[in-house]
């Protein structure tokens, strides 16, 4: 028999979701080997004290970083 959820577990699981955001980043670089462009993808989740657009900034510039070692 399946568990009986009650509305006091629906509403902890909603505010639990709302609790951060989820932004997907994407860059695009030129492959050293093909010289055609690739793109990675990475999701960042934010919380609702941080400010979107510095995490995103912080994030591009790590990936780029990242991108120019390899």
């Amino acid at each position: 028999m399946a568990k009986a959820q009650t509305f006091a577990d629906k509403v902890k699981q909603k505010a639990a979701a709302e609790a951060a955001k989820v932004i997907k980043v994407v860059y695009s670089f030129k492959s050293p080997d093909t010289g055609a462009w690739r793109f990675a993808e990475k999701f960042v989740s934010v919380s609702p004290q941080e400010d979107e657009l510095q995490v995103i900034d912080k994030e591009v510039k790590n990936g780029k970083a990242q991108l120019e070692k390899n």
